[in-house]
């Protein structure tokens, strides 16, 4: 967990990957519509968290509204909602 200090405050920055892209989350609850937007993605997009990177499961869904308590060094997985594997 990376600390920064600004008028006395402690501002607490936790890093996140999403689609392996290294992210500074600015605060340590955020919602799944939070996380997608601090990816530069929108609510069209499924977000999953990952159990580490590479995680064969292909991870548990996050919905839009769900409030996530994030731990530095976790991934996220987003994926467009309309996708089409077939």
């Amino acid at each position: 967990m990376q600390i920064r200090y600004k008028e006395d405050l402690r501002i607490v920055t936790i890093e996140i990957f999403v689609n392996r892209r290294k992210l500074a989350a600015p605060k340590e609850e955020m919602t799944g519509r939070e996380i997608l937007a601090l990816a530069g993605l929108g609510d069209d997009h499924d977000l999953f968290r990952l159990q580490g990177e590479g995680d064969p499961s292909g991870g548990s869904p996050i919905g839009l509204d769900q409030v996530v308590e994030l731990k530095s060094g976790e991934h996220f997985r987003a994926i467009p909602g309309n996708r089409n594997f077939g």
